[in-house]
């Protein structure tokens, strides 16, 4: 049976993953500016893929060495997350953050009384304010991170519970070293797959009456480009009516609509009635 085409009456699949990949990677740009100036030592964490999962199959996702520590919201109940290093990881980060010369990864250990006092203060400096800075919509999170434990521990929803795992990479002198957050599917995660509309500035009615006139007499040319793919003339010149190319274009990704041949927007493929359409996602420049 062939799917009905997506009629914009619910956000394509993979929107929530993708807005929220987009919101982590700027996160990680600006931890990496903070971490250069608390670190004595070179590290730069990187955004990685966001997946939906659930509560118990994210935390079978995890490190077996990684220590939890479970973030809420000052604001909402509801709103919430799971951060889940390494404890090597955690032990050499407490160690740049107390100005220790740092030449490789820490062996994995028990940490001790001021290095647990010392988590609040990596916790918020390092991964949370760059995480709210970094927040797309008007509403910043207040997060709070509380003590570290074993995930499973601290972090106790449901099994089945919808949720949602990125995972991160910190690239450092001695190896890459991977991090994660487990999302719970809060209302303010899910703004972030239907952020409100921006807020145009009003027009007198004769200013309005006057650019409207003038709008319906322009013609220009929308183009949406569904992917690229890079072939060799020889290939080009063997292309046959039924073959298939590999574009460079995810599904769950928007496409670029042009206008007079200049990107302008983000949109999503779709259909109303037995028409072609698309949704307008974002300016181009804010994708």
């Amino acid at each position: 049976m062939t799917p009905d085409p997506f009629d914009f009456r619910k956000p394509p699949p993979g929107v929530l993953e993708w807005q929220t990949a987009e919101w982590l990677a700027e996160a990680a740009r600006l931890a990496s500016l903070t971490w250069a100036k608390l670190l004595t030592f070179q590290a730069e964490p990187l955004a990685g893929g966001v997946v939906p999962t659930t509560a118990g199959d994210g935390l079978t996702t995890l490190p077996t060495n990684a220590l939890g520590f479970p973030v809420a919201n000052e604001d909402e109940s509801d709103d919430g997350f799971l951060l889940a290093v390494p404890r090597p990881l955690v032990l050499t980060l407490l160690a740049g953050l107390m100005n220790e010369v740092v030449t490789g990864l820490v062996p994995d250990r028990d940490l001790t009384a001021l290095e647990s006092s010392l988590c609040g203060f990596l916790t918020r400096e390092l991964f949370l304010k760059p995480m709210t800075a970094a927040w797309p919509l008007d509403d910043p999170p207040r997060w709070a991170a509380g003590a570290g434990g074993q995930p499973r521990n601290v972090w106790r929803l449901p099994a089945a519970d919808p949720a949602v795992l990125a995972t991160f990479v910190v690239n450092t002198p001695f190896g890459e070293l991977p991090f994660h957050l487990l999302f719970m599917r809060s209302e303010r995660l899910l703004r972030l797959a239907d952020p409100p509309p921006m807020k145009a500035s009003p027009l007198v009615p004769a200013e309005r009456q006057h650019i409207e006139s003038l709008v319906r007499e322009m013609a220009v040319d929308v183009d949406v480009t569904l992917g690229t793919a890079e072939l060799t003339l020889y290939d080009l010149a063997k292309l046959q009516s039924g073959d298939v190319l590999m574009l460079r274009q995810k599904v769950s990704d928007p496409l670029t609509a042009s206008v007079a041949g200049t990107p302008k927007f983000r949109v999503w493929p779709g259909a109303v009635g037995g028409r072609q359409a698309v949704q307008i996602h974002a300016p181009a420049e804010a994708a």
